[in-house]
């Protein structure tokens, strides 16, 4: 089974503006959509999307709860998240200009899990976790949630069998990286952070991505939006070069990116197949304007302009690549 662990869940409500948004300007709503918020969740609606089962879990508020549980079920994600009583599901506002310049996100803090829901969420990954399940935790707690139980949290699932997928940030994810998971998705400035120091070159990222795999890390992915990705396993690095697309909003790509590399991997998906698809997949989304939709007929076609180099480390160099090994987990 697939699990995905949302700790700061959220309703979003996209806003679609008539032309630029500007300042001092009564900037007028054409539309409005609804869509789940919280990193964990957009990872579920791909996953079911694809036919793959899952479970999201996580922390939920019991106000406005209704909403955001018949959003996912609608989408075929079954649900089995903690309720805190009075406490309110958090709101977040993406603003859509005719501009295509990206997403403008207002979010609220949303509530602080009481000591026992996080017993009970812990409780509820112990006694599901079996051997060989993936455990997704994506999106960060809220500040000041305490890195002890965030740890025992991802310990849990370690210590059960299961396959730990880290896509966080922060002290979060630097607390995550002695418990050696199996995947770790950074963009490139949380990757900066982690690492604790700037990243000017691919080669540079090259070694930090080498350090991480001699730690015990099956999988090191480091997003470079737009750019595409760098990604390390097996002891080599793989650079991959993103699709040329028109961008709506990119709020969820990274997100989608994980559903379908987590897809394609626990199908053990050869690598350059995984990445490309994962790739195509994540670049979908952008041209869409709700959180969470991509085309899978879109995905097909901008497969073919993925590209993918792989690091010689004798001479240092780039070569482009031709097939990959299978993955072997």
């Amino acid at each position: 089974m697939i699990y995905t662990v949302t700790l700061n869940t959220a309703l979003d409500r996209i806003l679609h503006i008539k032309g630029k948004i500007e300042r001092k300007k009564n900037n007028r709503v054409c539309g409005i959509e609804y869509d789940v918020g919280g990193k964990g969740t957009h990872v579920s609606l791909v996953l079911s999307t694809l036919n793959i089962p899952n479970i999201a879990t996580g922390f939920v508020g019991e106000n406005k709860k209704d909403p955001f549980i018949q959003l996912l079920e609608r989408k075929g994600v079954n649900c089995d998240f903690v309720v805190q009583k009075n406490a309110t599901l958090r709101e977040t506002l993406v603003l859509l200009d005719s501009t295509g310049e990206g997403s403008l996100m207002i979010t609220e803090p949303g509530f602080q899990p009481a000591m026992e829901s996080i017993r009970r969420l812990h409780q509820k990954l112990n006694q599901q976790i079996q051997p060989g399940d993936w455990v997704v935790f994506a999106g960060s707690p809220l500040e000041g949630f305490s890195l002890d139980d965030y740890r025992e949290l991802l310990k849990c699932v370690v210590d059960n069998g299961g396959r730990l997928v880290v896509d966080t940030s922060g002290p979060y994810l630097e607390t995550a990286i002695p418990l050696r998971p199996y995947l770790i998705k950074p963009n490139e400035f949380e990757f900066q952070q982690l690492v604790g120091k700037t990243l000017n070159t691919v080669d540079e990222y090259t070694s930090e991505i080498e350090r991480l795999m001699a730690k015990g890390i099956k999988y090191v992915i480091v997003s470079l939006g737009e750019r595409g990705s760098l990604v390390g396993h097996s002891g080599e690095v793989f650079q991959v070069v993103a699709p040329s697309i028109e961008a709506r909003n990119d709020t969820g790509c990274g997100d989608v990116f994980v559903g379908g590399i987590v897809t394609m991997l626990s199908r053990k998906t050869d690598l350059e197949e995984s990445l490309r698809f994962a790739t195509a997949l994540s670049a979908s989304k952008a041209t869409h304007t709700s959180s969470s939709t991509f085309s899978l007929e879109q995905t097909r076609q901008l497969e073919k302009q993925v590209r993918m180099m792989r690091r010689e480390s004798v001479c240092c160099t780039w070569k482009s690549v031709k097939t990959c090994a299978k993955s072997q987990g």
